[in-house]
């Protein structure tokens, strides 16, 4: 636009507003014509006194506006020649913030309104972006003749809040599109009203004839769906609610009347180039001293790192962290903050992690034993993972581990969550056989997505796989194919840092008979015995074959269980137990079952060392060394 008619436009906009000012007179009878709304408890006289004074008021208002709006267009006919052929540029300045009282005066009051809302309106300094597509469809939708109400969906965080907030800066200045020109918009307090308050509220917005009423998550007021259906309709109205996707669907949707008199209007997180922007301008508005490449390095490790949240919030929340440290912030600061809030470590390898790192395979395969295929393809995974060269659209690691009861599946897996993530706890257990049925499908979608929202670096275990519903393992094709589970809500659960591990003793027969068989031979006959389909084994980043313990194999994990209780039994007892070859020999061959694996040991470690340690401290013994013979 010309430069000249810009600044011409800003002026005439700072002449309303001046020129409106005698009109604040009105304003000066306000709070005794507010008690008169808000009393009850006054007499016929005051009410026919009330009457005539707010209605004598209000003709001499509107009169006022005629004058000096007469005065302003002569202003703006003299003025327009001389902004035209000389460029003036006037800068924005405070009096683009300031409301058009004479336009708002001109209107009804609004007495209990105000008691339950806020004006909403976007300071002139906090810049928006990326809602160019949501404002173009807001504008249309308010300035319909009818039925001109919004309904805002989208997730917390992603700007509706802001949106609305602009939308009452377009209103108080003037120069908006005619759907809010002149007008209000403000949020109702729903949560503290009454009924009866409600009705009032709406009932003066409705006169009024320049309120926009804003009702935050309206999922959570169904019981005013009936209540607001006759405001839906009237041309001197404009209604917006928000609500999240999830809701839409779950409680909305049930309301297809009430859903048809308002414009849907989806909005979507920023990109990352709309996020950069909000960041810079955060960071202007709040002095902080940093860098673009930080803010850049905000951005993608929010998108990495943080799912259970929208942009652009995930980074305004770290942006906000930073802040604090009143320093110069740097990219360190930045992967410490994330890491710190996400409990997964960023950035270079420290030497105490490159150290489990390289010792992590040796540690897991001293610890289990006669698995050394599983040791290998589940720690080259970890490894794969910290130094960032995964597929970032898929988890960390998959892995398929099949074979025969007690073989170590389960131990191995608790294991890795041990060595690596420092504790038993990161391993996330599912037993699979509580899905066999349909109806527990979004019980087990619901429960899985929130569990790695909570704790995205994890290792997800699924036991017993060939158990759960067929339904289910269509399901995970998208968790192992593309790293993430979309709930029947839209919302999204990303798994692109978690390992996830699978067990299933389908075929566990066939391994016992032949223990060195074929792992594509023995995949071929699971697929044609229907146990799983193809596609779903092909998901799989590894598929680990579990062998049947040899007797030699029974003996070493015999030894480790064995120490781990003696050592257990020191520190509590200060009783140290002689592990002798004879002891070792005895609990080992009645715990060598080829079916079950190492899970008779447990048992035989039971009945013959545990019942005899107790039978030593029921004794009376007290700490010294324990041989059992």
């Amino acid at each position: 636009m010309h430069p000249g008619l810009v600044s011409w436009r800003k002026l005439v906009v700072y002449a309303y507003n001046v020129f409106s000012i005698p009109l604040l007179i009105r304003t000066l009878f306000a709070p005794w014509e507010r008690d008169r709304a808000l009393d009850a408890h006054f007499d016929f006289l005051e009410k026919v006194v009330f009457a005539i004074f707010s209605r004598f008021l209000g003709f001499i208002s509107r009169i006022l506006c005629i004058i000096f709006g007469l005065a302003l267009t002569l202003l703006a006919i003299l003025t327009f020649p001389i902004f035209f052929f000389i460029p003036v540029k006037i800068k924005n300045a405070f009096w683009e913030n300031l409301p058009s009282y004479g336009a708002f005066l001109s209107y009804g009051n609004t007495f209990v309104l105000n008691k339950h809302s806020r004006d909403v309106y976007r300071p002139a300094s906090l810049n928006i972006f990326g809602k160019d597509k949501a404002l173009r469809m807001i504008e249309r939708g308010l300035a319909k003749d009818t039925n001109h109400n919004i309904l805002l969906v989208g997730e917390t965080g992603v700007g509706k809040s802001i949106l609305i907030a602009h939308l009452g800066r377009l209103g108080q200045s003037g120069l908006s599109f005619s759907g809010i020109r002149q007008h209000r918009v403000v949020e109702l307090n729903v949560e503290n009203m009454s009924l009866e308050d409600f009705e009032s509220a709406m009932q003066e917005a409705e006169s009024a004839g320049n309120v926009v009423v804003v009702i935050e998550n309206i999922h959570s007021y169904e019981n005013l769906y009936e209540r607001l259906e006759h405001y839906l309709g009237t041309p001197e109205l404009g209604i917006i609610v928000t609500t999240d996707f999830s809701n839409y669907d779950q409680v909305l949707k049930a309301h297809p009347e009430f859903l048809s008199k308002f414009e849907k209007v989806d909005v979507e997180p920023t990109s990352v180039e709309d996020t950069l922007a909000i960041l810079k301008n955060s960071a202007m508005l709040g002095k902080m001293r940093i860098k673009k490449e930080a803010l850049e390095e905000i951005v993608r490790l929010s998108d990495r790192m943080i799912h259970n949240q929208p942009q652009p919030l995930k980074s305004l929340l770290i942006l906000e962290e930073l802040k604090s440290l009143h320093k110069n912030i740097t990219i360190d600061d930045v992967r410490q903050i994330v890491s710190d809030k996400t409990n997964m470590p960023i950035g270079a390898i420290g030497a105490d992690e490159r150290q489990v790192l390289v010792e992590l395979e040796r540690h897991m395969r001293e610890r289990i034993i006669g698995q050394d295929e599983a040791v290998k393809d589940v720690t080259e995974a970890l490894k794969r993972l910290r130094t960032g060269i995964t597929d970032p659209g898929k988890p960390a690691g998959s892995f398929l581990f099949l074979g025969p009861t007690g073989v170590g599946k389960t131990y191995t897996a608790k294991i890795l969550a041990e060595s690596y993530f420092g504790r038993r706890d990161a391993m996330i257990r599912f037993d699979m056989s509580e899905f066999s049925l349909a109806e527990t499908i979004p019980l087990f979608s619901d429960r899985l997505a929130s569990v790695i929202e909570e704790a995205p670096l994890s290792l997800v275990f699924f036991d017993e796989l060939e158990k759960a519903n067929r339904a289910i393992h269509h399901l995970l094709l998208q968790v192992l194919d593309e790293g993430k589970l979309t709930r029947g809500s839209g919302r999204v659960a990303y798994f692109r840092d978690a390992i996830i591990i699978a067990t299933s003793n389908a075929g566990s027969a066939q391994i016992i008979a032949n223990p060195i068989i074929d792992k594509k031979i023995f995949i071929d006959d699971l697929i044609r015995a229907g146990s799983f389909a193809p596609e779903f084994l092909n998901r799989f980043s590894g598929i680990v074959l579990f062998k049947p313990l040899t007797q030699a194999e029974v003996r070493r994990v015999t030894i480790l269980m064995l120490e781990d209780f003696a050592e257990r039994l020191f520190a509590d007892k200060q009783i140290k137990l002689e592990i002798t070859d004879a002891l070792i020999d005895k609990v080992s061959s009645a715990g060598f079952d080829p079916e079950f694996g190492a899970r008779p040991i447990a048992r035989a470690l039971e009945s013959i060392v545990e019942n005899k340690v107790a039978e030593y401290i029921l004794g009376g013994g007290k700490g010294g060394v324990l041989k059992i013979m």
